[in-house]
């Protein structure tokens, strides 16, 4: 088991320190496999108008974004289209479609790519081109290859002759489409599968962060699987739950990561809000034998939806009894189980000063099915969030239901 705690920059650099925390953070036993990782980690242009902002031209998959990029008014020439690539890759073919007026369209353009994104070179010059509205159209990138790059921009020079704007209502990578294209993944995506604890044991969980600042939310979505198909996308690998999603925010993120062989942890402090996220295998009252994939995903929203950390939606998953919280069982069908003591109206306090942790066991009326691990329940009488507590030699932090503080609206997360 291995734990991290920091400070991420913003939603984006918490994705990047998930990936790497979990593929070489966890020791070699216990590292997670990198099954895919692609999108685009940033995106920007030389100018744009409100609601054709430059990320409306990298679509979906939640929420795919209207319209596309417009320069500012006037600001039709000379202008760009930037983006970095999550992994180095060299473009061989470029999809691009125009606009619903035709000559906002780019007429001469150049593919160019930057090892540091200030300095750039061409990769293929285009001119002439025409365009009918909303045409969607594929360029060749032929000659010599510059090897894999981070980053690229479509620059402007001329379009069909507008003088109010530039459009390009979306970028797509038709050779990714056998893996993951911009029209699917345009922020980042990792598919991991986890060894398990002997090795032997894997178990394939899947995050994609999906953004949208006009609307102030910037959100990572989270599945489950049971298994990894190269050609399928996101959210149709085998028997993949509907994604979840972890609700953060473009600002300063303290975090604290909690991971091992077959499970992680993400617990943020987003703002005032806590919040967490558990993506992995519970630890199941049977064998192996009996239970032998006992996957959960819980987070704070039911959905990949466009919603933001404030919103009064935003729950604690550990609860139990939410649909934040899915408990996969041996037919595959995913349930939506209980879970105490949050499901009891017990009263609990401390003990002399000392905080007893009490497992949160999953059940239903048919069946208890296991407990979580890493993760107890503590009592908020007369404690407070970012406590610790010590148990042995294990330390446990104490977080809260987003920014509830009742008795029952905590939980400890071992931290070490």
């Amino acid at each position: 088991m291995a734990f991290e705690i920091g400070t991420a920059a913003n939603h984006v650099d918490l994705f990047e320190r998930l990936v790497t925390f979990l593929s070489t953070g966890l020791g070699a036993a216990e590292n997670w496999q990198v099954l895919r990782h692609t999108g685009v980690s940033e995106i920007d242009a030389s100018s744009f108008v409100v609601n054709w902002e430059p990320w409306t031209a990298f679509k979906g998959p939640y929420h795919a974004h209207a319209n596309g990029w417009a320069t500012a008014v006037g600001q039709y020439a000379n202008s760009w289209l930037r983006w970095k690539m999550v992994q180095p890759f060299d473009i061989a073919r470029l999809t691009l479609v125009g606009s619903a007026t035709a000559n906002q369209s780019p007429r001469d353009f150049t593919l160019q790519w930057s090892d540091d994104g200030i300095n750039w070179t061409d990769r293929k010059v285009f001119t002439g081109v025409t365009w009918a509205n909303n045409e969607a159209k594929e360029f060749t990138i032929d000659g010599t290859s510059p090897g894999a790059k981070s980053h690229w921009r479509i620059f402007v020079s001329a379009n069909g002759g507008n003088t109010t704007s530039t459009v390009i209502r979306q970028v797509l990578l038709p050779e990714w489409q056998i893996y993951q294209d911009f029209n699917h993944a345009r922020r980042p995506a990792v598919w991991f599968k986890a060894p398990g604890m002997t090795g032997f044991d894997p178990c394939y969980i899947n995050f994609q962060l999906y953004d949208r600042p006009t609307n102030d939310y910037y959100n990572i979505a989270v599945t489950g699987c049971t298994g990894f198909v190269g050609a399928a996308q996101f959210d149709d690998q085998p028997g993949a739950l509907t994604a979840l999603a972890i609700p953060l925010w473009n600002q300063p993120i303290p975090y604290w990561f909690s991971g091992n062989g077959q499970r992680v942890i993400i617990s943020a402090k987003v703002d005032t809000a806590y919040i967490s996220s558990y993506a992995g295998k519970m630890l199941p009252f049977g064998t192996p034998q009996q239970y032998p994939y006992p996957l959960l995903i819980g987070a704070p929203l039911p959905s990949a939806s466009g919603t933001r950390y404030s919103d009064s939606a935003v729950n604690l998953p550990y609860k139990g009894n939410r649909t934040t919280l899915k408990l996969r069982k041996n037919d595959g069908s995913w349930i939506q189980p209980q879970a105490w003591p949050y499901s009891k109206t017990t009263t609990f306090r401390d003990t002399n000063g000392a905080y007893p942790l009490l497992p949160i066991t999953l059940y239903d009326t048919s069946n208890t099915y296991g407990v979580l691990d890493g993760i107890h329940f503590v009592t908020g009488f007369g404690n407070a969030v970012e406590n610790t507590v010590t148990v042995g030699t294990e330390t446990h932090v104490v977080l809260q239901d987003v920014t509830r503080n009742g008795l029952s609206d905590f939980f400890a997360l071992r931290i070490g």
